[in-house]
């Protein structure tokens, strides 16, 4: 049936809208101890992201939320991740807040390449054979385009150093937010322009996200998200009136779902719980959704492949979770 077909493809070669999660990882199984002033409704947002980047990749209705919540996902990393890296320098453990990051993102990128290369050499029917030193393009991607994240983040983070020893005050934050919109322009037109390699498109999307999310951290610290969240509206202003697309509008979108999670009233530990399946529902989705094809046949309802997606990639996650050396990947 060519439309299942098509949606096949879409998934295990196309997708160009994926998502990350915190980079401090955490376990599903234990409900974490948060540092004062921590707000629960950030774990939620995590996991109804990861949720919605599943929705999206099964195309089910309203699929575009899709980019909101890679949007999203972008800024809590960022934003956790300069929030992670004060604390560390504050306890004098600067270097404990890479090394976790290089295991974080190196253990996962190395375990799940593997895997979704034994993936593809068992039920792809491309007669391609996966690039593998002969495009260097496809070492920032990997065998499942989705793993395009790991690599960004990793190469993204020293400019949550960068910037958290810069911006010390509002002044240095009103030049930032200046060079965040002057940034932001261009690398919207190379994700418009499409003509790049891939994972260019996305990750001229993603950065300035990430960015945000740096300098959202510091804003906060300083009591000046107004600054911030006026650089966004800004950027998404501008760009929706050269894109008059969804895409075009993220930057602005994400930052004020992030501000009413941030302020969410929410008690217990259960979001946090939840939070923790984030990054493995992110990284095994795609593998469940070429499951639920095998059983289902391709032309399943798109929103019960999405919903069987995310629960069988929870569950995996739950079981990686539980074992010694595999919780580091998920």
């Amino acid at each position: 049936m060519p439309g299942g077909q098509a949606r096949v493809s879409r998934m295990t070669q196309g997708m160009t809208i994926s998502t990350g999660a915190s980079t401090d990882g955490g376990s599903s199984t234990l409900a974490a101890r948060p540092a004062a002033g921590y707000r629960r409704g950030i774990d939620l947002a995590r996991i109804t992201a990861a949720f919605f980047i599943v929705w999206d990749h099964a195309h089910a209705p309203g699929w575009k939320i899709g980019y909101l919540a890679l949007a999203l996902f972008l800024m809590l990393t960022a934003f956790l991740s300069l929030q992670s890296f004060e604390r560390s320098e504050a306890r004098g453990e600067g270097a404990g807040f890479w090394k976790k990051r290089a295991v974080r993102l190196l253990m996962p990128w190395i375990f799940w390449c593997a895997v979704y290369r034994l993936v593809h050499e068992v039920v792809s029917d491309d007669p391609r054979p996966l690039p593998i030193l002969g495009d260097p393009w496809s070492l920032l991607i990997g065998p499942s385009f989705h793993l395009w994240f790991l690599p960004f983040v990793a190469l993204a983070l020293p400019a949550v150093s960068a910037l958290s020893h810069w911006v010390r005050g509002r002044q240095q934050l009103a030049l930032a937010c200046i060079g965040l919109v002057a940034l932001s322009l261009p690398l919207q037109w190379v994700h418009a322009d499409g003509t790049v390699p891939e994972p260019m498109p996305q990750w001229a999307f993603s950065l300035p996200l990430f960015l945000f999310g740096i300098l959202h951290a510091i804003a906060a610290r300083l009591g000046a998200q107004w600054m911030t969240l006026g650089a966004a509206a800004v950027v998404s202003i501008v760009s929706m009136a050269f894109w008059p697309d969804f895409w075009a509008g993220q930057m602005l979108l994400a930052a004020l779902v992030f501000e009413i999670a941030w302020r969410a009233p929410i008690r217990g530990s259960w979001p946090t719980v939840l939070a923790g399946y984030a990054f493995g529902v992110y990284l095994m989705h795609p593998f469940f959704m070429l499951v639920a094809y095998k059983l289902f046949g391709v032309e399943i309802d798109p929103i019960a492949g999405a919903l069987f997606t995310f629960a069988c990639a929870a569950l995996a996650t739950e079981a990686f979770h539980r074992l010694p050396y595999l919780r580091q990947v998920a």
